[in-house]
């Protein structure tokens, strides 16, 4: 190696020894502090001596000479007072004094750090557990203001530098026992369907799917015209048997006044008040006398109001054979019972006409064949009431309706020709 070589590799050694001189002594004026933190079941340590050797901002002139930063430890507490005083903040004082340690803050902050979670909510209609809840979390967070606050006391009193990271738990937004208050089952009645035609069954479906999942809040008002919409086909429905004038006719949406019945019968063992209902002209075969809810678009509805003091859920749910409705809200305080009382019964006449003039012809002919051009109905007069129980004893009894129906007395026509005897000859013969 030449001379010059060996000179300036000379003077690369030198030029490299003074540059770290400084960060040596000081070093080695500071002392060897370390801080420990316990998190959990780990520790994190921070070594002074280490960081400063790492820190960026090391400067000779201006950091020690000036205000002896790394001189010694208690320059570094008075320091550190004055800092304070001064109106620094604290985690900025601590950096000042302890290079990079606000960036193991930050790493212990992530491990700390648990993400609040708040209780969740889903509904399977389809389900008999309709409502499935899970359960909130707590989360945790790092105090920082309390771990420099401990820092800093310890510090400045020569406690030992070991220090149980603080925490702050974070509270969830929603939790279990909030969707607990409005998803206990109040009410669950069905009727049966399973006679109906084709069309009333898919004029029933129809009815509940626009019924599904519908909310009440409490004293909100509720409307089976305004929530299920005219019974017309261009909304979905088709001709099935409904009642007019006391007769059943075949007409569009006919099946959808059994829906708001289960409706209503559900609405009154959910204890919910009854703002309008109505009956049909005659009785209906699909639920008890007095508890059916006849409506009609326009001029017969069924309404209800939600006085309880949480949301109300109203679920359906059809089959070939059912029509099911349940409600589900704040936890009910008491036992509901639906009971009727017959009044009075007026039995029917039956009026015979005899078909001469062969009006019916496609329908009797002979004095042995009739048919009811008017079916007999009963008259009746009906009380309904709702029975509210508390540990099994009845608290009140509510008069719900007092429905009348007239009778409708029969006419059976029969056909006006005698069949002829057959002769007893006839019989031997084929004896």
């Amino acid at each position: 190696m030449s001379v010059k070589k060996l000179m300036f590799a000379a003077f690369l050694i030198l030029a490299l020894i003074l540059t770290l001189t400084p960060k040596i002594e000081a070093v080695e004026a500071a002392g060897f502090e370390r801080v420990d933190f316990l998190c959990d079941e780990k520790i994190f340590s921070y070594e002074l001596a280490q960081n400063i050797k790492k820190s960026s901002q090391f400067d000779r002139n201006y950091e020690i000479n000036k205000y002896n930063r790394f001189s010694s430890k208690e320059e570094r507490k008075a320091l550190l007072k004055r800092m304070l005083n001064a109106g620094i903040e604290k985690s900025v004082a601590v950096e000042y004094l302890f290079p990079n340690i606000t960036k193991l803050i930050s790493k212990m902050e992530k491990v700390v750090f648990v993400e609040a979670k708040n209780a969740t909510i889903s509904v399977n209609t389809s389900s008999e557990q309709v409502f499935k809840i899970g359960k909130e979390r707590y989360g945790k967070e790092l105090n920082k203001p309390a771990l420099f606050d401990s820092f800093i006391e310890k510090y400045l009193n020569d406690k030992e530098m070991v220090l149980t990271l603080p925490t702050n738990q974070i509270v969830p937004e929603k939790f279990k026992a909030d969707y607990e208050k409005f998803t206990n089952l109040r009410a669950d009645f069905s009727t049966n369907i399973a006679s109906s035609s084709p069309d009333r069954k898919h004029n029933i479906k129809n009815a509940l799917n626009s019924l599904n999942k519908i909310e009440l809040m409490p004293n909100q008002i509720f409307s089976f015209n305004k929530a299920v919409g005219r019974r017309t086909a261009e909304n979905g429905y088709r001709e099935a048997k409904i009642i007019v004038n006391n007769e059943f006719v075949d007409g569009l949406g006919g099946g959808v006044c059994q829906v708001s019945t289960t409706l209503y019968n559900s609405a009154l063992l959910a204890g919910l008040e009854i703002v309008e209902a109505n009956k049909h002209s005659k009785q209906v075969n699909y639920v008890k006398y007095g508890f059916d809810a006849m409506v009609n678009f326009g001029s017969s509805d069924l309404k209800f109001r939600n006085n309880t003091n949480q949301k109300i859920t109203i679920i359906t749910n059809f089959s070939p054979t059912r029509a099911r409705i349940r409600i589900f809200g704040e936890k009910p305080g008491e036992e509901i019972k639906l009971t009727n009382e017959i009044v009075s019964v007026t039995e029917p006449q039956e009026e015979i006409v005899v078909d001469e003039k062969e009006e019916y012809k496609d329908k009797v002919q002979y004095e042995d064949e009739s048919f009811y051009l008017k079916k007999p109905v009963k008259g009746m007069e009906i009380k309904s009431y709702r029975e509210h129980y508390k540990n099994g004893e009845l608290v009140k009894k509510e008069l719900l309706r007092f429905d009348k129906f007239k009778v409708q007395n029969a006419v059976k026509v029969v056909g006006a020709k005698r069949r002829e005897p057959i002769a007893a000859d006839l019989f031997m013969a084929f004896g």
